[in-house]
């Protein structure tokens, strides 16, 4: 949900210099930012790729824990029938699926929430952050679209517009972090993972999942002229229908390939994978154990992370 566009930069630093300590407009202990690291170049800067003083960026609005919000939990989860009849639709009428989606993924979730402090990155316009705060978490909003912000603050959340890849908190801040469907927006996806793995503290946990390259659904809005490749198959499915309304490969999309990420995370000694699955049916865990066939089959993966102490 959260894109982050390329953008000449230097090699990032990692930060520990001056933290300040900021509140939001309403109740709630101080969330500690860090003060941004780079001076902000008018040539080469934009709102969108440029994370500034928290102070003069933040879109925020009193924490409080969420009992509605659009289709709150009412009736239990959604069954995963349901959930792929609401998906055909999620084009257009995405606030179902994802609510649904939402709920169910907290229903599943292994990780305590209640009374912790947990960071939705990519947080769109706050799915996740509402059913987050409905099972009694301190959740904080991040994402890179104004609009999702301002979504995400009128329903009573604590949202911050930031880029997923320099996030404005001091190391250790959160006990888990809960990032859904955004990885493959990302052209980096490393740096999202060096961000999870600096703001959690020891022993916090990390979900991440996204939409695999080779995933029937991998392509988004080109789907399925994305078995095509990024490039040919944008250029195939805009002759034919123009361009998509969202989710251009290499503008807002990136191939983003399981055994790669896979390969990354266990060369990490700050983080430790705890578990790879198919996120819509974990039970056939053993579809990530073939490469290949995990590209395309798994549709879309899920891991669960530790903070290595």
């Amino acid at each position: 949900m959260l894109a982050v566009r390329l953008r000449a930069r230097p090699a990032r630093a990692r930060l520990r210099g001056p933290v300040r300590r900021f509140r939001s407009a309403g109740s709630g202990p101080p969330v500690p930012v860090r003060r941004a690291h780079e001076p902000k170049d008018p040539m080469t800067s934009s709102p969108s790729t440029t994370v500034a003083d928290p102070a003069q960026q933040q879109v925020v609005l009193p924490a409080r824990a969420t009992s509605g919000g659009p289709a709150s939990n009412q009736t239990g989860p959604a069954s995963r029938l349901d959930l792929f009849r609401m998906a055909l639709s999620e084009e257009e009428d995405p606030e179902p699926f994802y609510t649904k989606l939402a709920e169910r993924s907290m229903a599943e979730l292994p990780f305590p929430v209640c009374a912790r402090r947990v960071l939705d990155l990519g947080s769109g316009p706050g799915y996740y952050s509402r059913a987050l705060a409905r099972s009694g978490a301190e959740v904080v909003a991040i994402d890179l679209s104004p609009p999702n912000v301002h979504a995400a603050a009128a329903s009573g959340l604590r949202a911050l517009l930031s880029d997923g890849t320099n996030l404005p908190f001091a190391d250790g801040t959160f006990d888990g972090v809960m990032c859904s469907n955004m990885l493959e927006h990302t052209p980096t996806p490393e740096d999202i993972f060096d961000e999870i793995e600096r703001v959690l503290r020891p022993g916090g946990w990390a979900w991440v999942s996204w939409t695999n390259w080779y995933s029937p659904w991998g392509g988004h809005s080109i789907t399925p002229w994305h078995y095509f490749g990024p490039r040919l198959g944008a250029r195939l499915y805009m002759a034919l229908f123009g361009p998509p309304t969202k989710n251009l490969p290499y503008d807002t999309l990136w191939p983003t390939h399981i055994g790669r990420t896979l390969r990354q995370l266990r060369a990490r000694k700050g983080l430790r994978l705890l578990d790879a699955v198919p996120r819509y049916y974990p039970s056939q865990r053993w579809i990530m154990k073939v490469p290949g066939l995990r590209e395309v089959v798994t549709w879309n993966c899920l891991l669960l992370l530790e903070r290595v102490r």
